[in-house]
C-alpha cells in the first residue's frame, strides 16, 4: 500500500496540516497509521469530513442550556451503566475488534471483525473459545501481545503478518479460502469499571497492507518489503520464490504492471519520503538510514520518480 505525509495530504485536499492532523488522531481516515512520531495517510484515501466546520446559518451563538454537563463530565451515561450503549458503540467501529473476559473467554466481536474472518455463525465461538488456551497463538507469534493485554496493559504490535486462510480455515464458514497476505496492526486494552476492576479485553485489527493474487507474487513482495534496505538482488529474490530470475521477471511484470526492481524503487523512495520527513536528519542522513547512498544513483532516480531532488523534497516537506 502506497502512502503519503500529512503534509502531502492537506495539499491534495487543501485543507491546513493541523485540519488533517486533527482527524488522523481522531481515526476518522481508514488506514492511516503512525510510525514513529510519523504520520501515514494511504494514498487513495477520502478527505474526511470535518464536523468542526460549521456553516454560517449555524453559528449563531445558543442559550445556555443549564442541563449541559459541567467540565470533566460526559454528555452521555457511563458505559459501565448503559451497556446498550457500549455494545452499539463497538458494533459500528469501521476496524474489525472483539471483546475477551479477562480470563480470555470470547465474548463478542463486531460486523468488521465477522466479516473479516468470514463468520457467519459467531455464536459458536461466544463463550465457547479462550484466545488465551488457543495453542496456534504461541506459533503465531501472539502469546506474549495477549499475556500482557490480560494482565490489564494496553499493548500494541505492529505491522505482524496475519494468518488469514488458517484462521479462516478453523474458524469461519466459507468454503473458498482466500489466497492474499494480510498485514496489521494490532492494539489491545482494557475496559475498568469505575473502581479499576478489569471487565474486558478490546482488541483492535487495523490492515497495514495486503497482497492479492499468485502466491509467488505475493511472496515476492513480501520479501521485498522485507529487504528493501539491501541492495536489489533478483537472484536472491528468485532463489526465495525457487523460481528461475528470468521466469519469474516476466511472471512479476505479467501481474503488476513493473519489474521487482520497479517495485523495489516504489518501496525505496516511500521510505526516503518518510525519513526525509524528518527535520532532524539531513538528506544524506536519510539515504543513510534507508541503506542508500546519497551520492549514488539513488538521488538521481528519486528525482526522476518524485520529480524533484531530495533537498528540495525534504526542504518543502519541513517547512514551517
Amino acid at each position: 500500500m502506497d502512502f503519503m505525509t500529512i503534509k502531502e495530504a492537506a495539499n491534495r485536499w487543501g485543507v491546513s496540516t493541523r485540519a488533517v492532523t486533527y482527524q488522523v488522531v481522531a481515526g476518522r481516515i481508514a488506514g492511516a497509521v503512525k510510525r514513529g512520531n510519523l504520520w501515514l495517510i494511504p494514498q487513495d484515501a477520502s478527505k474526511p469530513f470535518d464536523g468542526r466546520r460549521k456553516r454560517d446559518s449555524e453559528q449563531s451563538v445558543k442559550p445556555q442550556d443549564d442541563s449541559a454537563p459541567a467540565d470533566g463530565e460526559t454528555p452521555f451515561p457511563s458505559l459501565h451503566e448503559d451497556k446498550g450503549m457500549f455494545a452499539e458503540m463497538f458494533r459500528c467501529f469501521p476496524y474489525p475488534m472483539h471483546v475477551c473476559a479477562p480470563d480470555g473467554t470470547f465474548l463478542w466481536a463486531n460486523d468488521e471483525f465477522l466479516r473479516f474472518s468470514q463468520i457467519s455463525h459467531p455464536e459458536r465461538l461466544y463463550q465457547r473459545h479462550n484466545v488465551l488456551l488457543a495453542p496456534e497463538m504461541e506459533r503465531w507469534g501472539l502469546k506474549d501481545f495477549l499475556l500482557r493485554a490480560y494482565r490489564g496493559e494496553a499493548v500494541r504490535a505492529y505491522d505482524i503478518k496475519v494468518p488469514y486462510q488458517e484462521i479462516i480455515e478453523k474458524y469461519g464458514d466459507d468454503k473458498e479460502i482466500p489466497s492474499e497476505s494480510v498485514f496489521q496492526n494490532i492494539t489491545a486494552f482494557p475496559i475498568r469499571d469505575d473502581k479499576g476492576k478489569l471487565l474486558y479485553i478490546v482488541t483492535v485489527f487495523v490492515t497495514s497492507r495486503q497482497y492479492q493474487g499468485r502466491e509467488e507474487i505475493m511472496a515476492g513482495k513480501e520479501y521485498i518489503e522485507a529487504h528493501w534496505k539491501e541492495e536489489f538482488n533478483i537472484d536472491r529474490l528468485a532463489d526465495a520464490i525457487h523460481i528461475s530470475r528470468y521466469h519469474y521477471t516476466r511472471l512479476f511484470k505479467q501481474h503488476t504492471g513493473m519489474t521487482p526492481y520497479n517495485y523495489y524503487q516504489e518501496i525505496k523512495i516511500q521510505k526516503l519520503k518518510e525519513k526525509l520527513c524528518d527535520g532532524n536528519l539531513s538528506v544524506a542522513q536519510a539515504f543513510a538510514a534507508c541503506g542508500a547512498d546519497f551520492s549514488g544513483s539513488f538521488a538521481k532516480i528519486f528525482k526522476e520518480k518524485v520529480g524533484m531532488p531530495p533537498s528540495q523534497y525534504q526542504s518543502m516537506m519541513c517547512a514551517k
